[in-house]
């Protein structure tokens, strides 16, 4: 009787256990799983940051994971690069009436300031589903925490203005560094078959920082002024979500 009854129940066992196999699939349900997500930002700058710089362009990573409850927990860093810097009373004092800086051979010497900096943040979100194909996507909004940094960056054609050195870039750059905030407000798209993954969404960031340098040499003394730095943008990322392969359907008495 028993061995007439053990295949019954293997079969049934079988099937239950096909079906939740089939149901774990991102169409159906909220899945838990970590994310990859690489991203492209355009940033306007406002505060006291819009007097040192222009729109500038930021590329992000992060790593991170979303859970049943669409939660999301992400850990990310924003590099952020631009040429346009409005704060050039750094090198004023070393230009000509031309506007050039002569170099160690008398001659005008090609010069580019650029906008360098970075944010770190741990960002903390819910995913509502209320767009999209699937329950995974849908309304993602996102507060995070963390810190920035800026600087100014001085190239100059072959490296020949003394002044220019490397070892005295430092006494140029107005590093910045401080905290900061994050909010988002976006769309965050899972595809049924999980090839178009992608997001993009309003970014805002608030940084309280301070001036980092004992010595810059146009002011003749250090760079403490504290102040409130702002990034403004729209951000673009693609998703890698990494899922855990599904054990086979078929089983074996």
């Amino acid at each position: 009787m028993f061995l007439k009854i053990r295949p019954i129940l293997v079969l049934i066992f079988c099937f239950n256990f096909k079906v939740i196999i089939i149901g774990q699939n991102v169409k159906d349900s909220i899945l838990s799983f970590p994310l990859i997500k690489v991203s492209l930002a355009v940033q306007i700058p406002e505060g006291d940051l819009k007097n040192y710089f222009g729109v500038n362009s930021n590329i992000g990573c992060s790593f991170g994971l979303k859970n049943r409850k669409n939660q999301t927990l992400e850990f990310s860093y924003n590099f952020i690069h631009g040429k346009n810097v409005k704060f050039t009373e750094v090198i004023d004092h070393l230009l000509n009436s031309q506007g050039w800086i002569i170099n160690q051979h008398g001659e005008q010497n090609l010069f580019v300031l650029y906008q360098r900096g970075g944010i770190v943040s741990a960002d903390i979100g819910k995913i509502l589903p209320i767009l999209g194909p699937n329950p995974n996507s849908g309304i993602h909004l996102k507060a995070g925490f963390g810190f920035m940094y800026h600087k100014i960056r001085i190239e100059n054609e072959q490296n020949l203005i003394p002044q220019l050195q490397h070892d005295y870039l430092k006494y140029y750059d107005r590093f910045t560094l401080g905290g900061s905030v994050k909010e988002y407000v976006g769309y965050h798209h899972m595809s049924n078959n999980n090839l178009v993954n992608f997001s993009i969404g309003l970014e805002c960031i608030q940084g309280l920082t301070r001036g980092m340098r004992d010595y810059q040499i146009d002011l003749m003394g250090p760079y403490h002024d504290q102040r409130i730095d702002i990034y403004i943008g729209l951000r673009a990322g693609w998703i890698f979500p990494v899922f855990r392969k599904a054990p086979d359907e078929y089983y074996y008495n």
